[in-house]
């Protein structure tokens, strides 16, 4: 196990054999004279493409818990069995082994290391050779399936040079320098770090960073008719595989339905990386975020004001700009009981689950009628009040929330609150509601990004909230839909919310005289229509 950025120091501890006579003092003192301390380094990886020999800042490694390295004495041309490939475990803080003592048996000895440890390396030593592990790289093999952290390490082959013990008098060290063996391939996608301005084009205070990339489940590798699982670096936002030094192949890559081709002929080296930049890789955009904006699967954003945005990709329509949480946006409200506010960060689950979501909400292009649910004989209000759920969620109904008005209830924006209620519901019930079908079914269309919260059936306040007085819905967000959905919202249709009215209806919001309006009579076994939204 591994992460980048290391350098370790490793304490073998050195047993004195003192005669029967000598005090246990003695023995202490001379343990403590014959002490050796290994410093072990990474030297790095440095680009293919560099003129220096300094290893990049992220391509140097650090040394995990459980992590076992290997160790050689080679003395007269000979390996000296009590040191033959002796394994070596990391605890987190220093390096265990068998102990070995320095006596006059380790004068004129030399050492190598290698990790990761093999417990088999018969004829993967050569002691006549200027290079002690060439049999060991030269059959070294690697896997496609590299994804994973742990097998990512185990596939890092460092070997050391030849190192000699320094020191007199009692006081020894050994300095060993990994060398990777292997070369790298990095991949670089494109993302897009959105930086948010005012209408005059101010860039805004940034409280969390809004980065575009393209969504996982759309990126895949192969070589040849192979499938490829690189490692994720998430830090540094790369894609990393190991491959043989002076391999000559081309690993086609998708993301977002493109694809790229990254040749490796005559670009591998030993000991080096090589660093693919595709579309561009990172960059910085200032954008005027509004109403109105196109939304895709990758998080991009496109302003309000194209005419004839890419329809390929495009999930949604920005329909509410601002931080759509609970906490914020209802943070004023007095619950009835306590006293004090209502929406807090202890019960606002999109804050706990999504906190970078902050910037607004995204209305889907999916659309559907359908029923929610077979009718109740609880009510999930009723039910969620019987659970330890309360003081971490705000309860699910519209109506009979004792510390909410129920004439304010219905314009909360509680989508993914109540969404996520509804789903806990079922897995406690062990049922499932059609409503559930129709989500999924959204995701599968629509993928929605990473950084969102995902899609979920809003709550009746934020139905009602795409309209107003100024016919936003008919006279901003239809003429958005239909760019590149060619299927708006039905004015006089009915859409479904997450707000429960009681054990048999679910809020249902419909849009007479340019007003959102939430009606109690929906039957949970009837049907309306669907549109699902999500937090960015």
């Amino acid at each position: 196990m591994k992460q980048y950025k290391f350098i370790q120091k490793l304490l073998l501890a050195v047993l004195a054999l003192g005669c029967a006579s000598c005090s246990q003092d003695e023995e202490t003192q001379v343990n403590q004279q014959n002490l050796v301390v290994l410093n072990v380094t990474d030297a790095g990886l440095v680009s293919s493409e560099s003129q220096t020999r300094t290893a990049d800042e992220g391509f140097v490694t650090t040394f995990k818990k459980d992590d076992e390295l290997g160790l050689f004495a080679v003395k007269g041309g000979v390996i000296m069995d009590e040191i033959n490939n002796m394994r070596l475990t990391y605890n987190g803080s220093s390096w265990s082994g068998k102990p070995i003592l320095y006596d006059e048996r380790l004068e004129g000895v030399v050492f190598y290391a290698y990790y990761p440890y093999q417990a088999d390396m018969t004829g993967k030593t050569d002691l006549q050779g200027e290079d002690f592990f060439t049999p060991l790289v030269d059959s070294w093999n690697l896997t496609n399936a590299q994804s994973d952290q742990k097998e990512y390490a185990k596939q890092d082959l460092m070997t050391s040079g030849k190192t000699e013990l320094i020191g007199e008098n009692g006081n020894y060290s050994l300095s060993f320098q990994l060398s990777h063996r292997m070369s790298l391939v990095v991949v670089k996608l494109p993302s897009t770090h959105y930086l948010f301005t005012d209408a005059e084009g101010t860039v805004l205070p940034e409280e969390t960073p809004y980065i575009a990339k393209p969504n996982p489940a759309s990126i895949s590798f192969e070589i040849g008719e192979e499938k490829i699982l690189p490692y994720y670096d998430a830090a540094k936002d790369e894609y990393r595989l190991l491959r043989k030094p002076s391999s000559a192949e081309t690993i086609t890559g998708y993301y977002n339905g493109k694809k790229c081709s990254l040749v490796t002929e005559g670009k591998m080296e030993q000991g080096k990386y090589k660093r693919f930049v595709v579309d561009g890789g990172h960059q910085e955009k200032k954008h005027h975020l509004q109403v109105g904006d196109f939304y895709y699967a990758d998080g991009n954003i496109v302003g309000a004001e194209v005419a004839s945005p890419a329809k390929k990709n495009c999930i949604g329509i920005v329909c509410w700009v601002g931080n759509p949480m609970p906490s914020v946006v209802h943070k004023d409200v007095i619950s009835n009981i306590t006293g004090t506010s209502y929406y807090t960060m202890d019960n606002d689950v999109m804050l706990r689950e999504h906190p970078n979501c902050i910037h607004g909400l995204v209305l889907g292009l999916y659309t559907d009628e359908g029923t929610f649910s077979s009718t109740l004989s609880t009510s999930m209000a009723d039910w969620f009040e019987t659970t330890s759920l309360t003081s971490s969620y705000v309860s699910i109904t519209g109506y009979y929330d004792k510390h909410d008005n129920n004439k304010n209830k219905t314009l909360r924006f509680l989508g993914y609150n109540n969404s996520e209620i509804i789903k806990l519901y079922c897995e406690a019930s062990k049922t499932t509601f059609k409503y559930l079908d129709y989500v999924a079914d959204c995701e599968n269309n629509f993928p929605a990004p990473k950084n969102s919260t995902g899609w979920y059936l809003p709550a009746s306040g934020e139905l009602i909230a795409l309209q107003d007085a100024n016919n936003l819905l008919e006279n901003k967000l239809n003429l958005q839909l239909m760019k590149v959905a060619e299927v708006g919202m039905d004015i006089k249709g009915s859409y479904w919310s997450s707000t429960e009215r009681n054990n048999n209806n679910m809020y249902f919001v419909s849009y007479p005289n340019m007003k959102g309006t939430a009606g109690t009579g929906g039957v949970k076994n009837k049907s309306y229509s669907y549109r699902f939204m999500l937090g960015f």
